[in-house]
């Protein structure tokens, strides 16, 4: 990790040679947004016993700064995987945990006021019947949907079901993914439980995409997927298309394994993909850090490339294409 973070980045923003390390957290399942006044980037991730909102004026110093707007009370244990998300101007904030080494649930905070690093309002948990990770919204036609993961029936799956407020799950909850290719399954590793999780909605030119992270956490084979929205009703898993095949996956050549739990962001530059990976191929979920590099769009989809090193050079210019 320490020979990884000496690996220096050279990035635009807004124009601008800035100067950062990557990886850019020491953290796994990272959230990134811009907030629209201040004009910072706000990112999460996981760190097992609270929440903490990091920030910085550009995606990669995106982890300068840093808030503990939670703290898990006394029982509650594995919290991962925050989103952060505004609705009814106010800050909504959904997460994992486990309360008295019971099932997993998805919990919520809501900011008291406007500011996001202000303080928050614990909720507890949705009532969604069956233990859950992985909390995301996907947005269509202004209609808010929670995406989550299912981990009790011998393999993380993707659900989906409509809110009727930042509180209320309501109507229908649909299965829109499943492991089901090898890729998806861990195969050729020790590490072959079936896993889709970390569900992420991606907008692009009218087009809604769900990116997610496919094979067991602990595997080298951890990468990502890509489920494409054909219209309609979103909670009708016939309405999604899988891609067959890995989007982003381990690069090997640049000692990265495991790239997974994708999250976006723009600039002037172009588009951000923010990701945790590993620097090693040995059957662990630990030691997981977020890196972060830019990804392009050709004939209307996202083109990630491979997980890339950076350069220890600074330069008028991206140190990738």
């Amino acid at each position: 990790m320490k020979l990884l973070r000496a690996l220096v980045l050279c990035v635009l923003s807004a124009g601008v040679a800035v100067a950062q390390t990557n990886p850019l957290l020491d953290h796994a399942d990272p959230f990134i947004t811009l907030h629209p006044v201040q004009g910072k980037y706000v990112l999460l991730a996981t760190t097992g016993n609270n929440i903490t909102l990091w920030s910085g004026a550009t995606v990669p110093t995106a982890a300068q700064e840093s808030k503990v707007v939670f703290t898990a009370p006394e029982g509650m244990d594995q919290v991962w995987s925050p989103t952060l998300w505004q609705m009814q101007g106010k800050w909504w904030i959904y997460f994992t945990a486990r309360m008295n080494k019971g099932g997993h649930a998805i919990y919520v905070l809501s900011s008291d006021a406007k500011d996001v690093f202000g303080s928050y309002t614990f909720h507890g948990a949705l009532e969604l019947g069956r233990p859950s990770i992985d909390p995301s919204l996907l947005m269509v036609k202004g209609v808010p949907y929670l995406m989550y993961v299912t981990v009790d029936r011998g393999e993380n799956a993707i659900w989906m079901t409509k809110l009727s407020s930042p509180l209320q799950p309501v109507g229908e909850k649909a299965l829109i993914a499943e492991p089901e290719y090898p890729w998806e399954r861990g195969a050729g590793t020790t590490k072959n439980y079936p896993v889709n999780e970390g569900p992420t909605a991606l907008y692009h030119a009218g087009k809604t995409f769900v990116v997610y992270s496919g094979s067991d956490t602990a595997s080298p084979r951890y990468c990502l997927g890509l489920l494409t929205f054909r219209g309609g009703d979103p909670l009708v898993r016939a309405n999604w298309v899988k891609t067959k095949e890995p989007v982003f996956e381990a690069n090997p050549a640049n000692g990265i394994y495991g790239p997974g739990r994708g999250t976006f962001a723009q600039d002037a530059g172009g588009w951000w993909l923010l990701y945790a990976a590993k620097a090693t191929d040995d059957p662990t979920s630990r030691n997981r850090a977020v890196r972060a590099q830019r990804f392009v769009w050709k004939d209307g989809v996202p083109v990630f490339g491979v997980p890339m090193m950076g350069r220890s050079t600074l330069a008028d210019r991206p140190c990738w294409s």
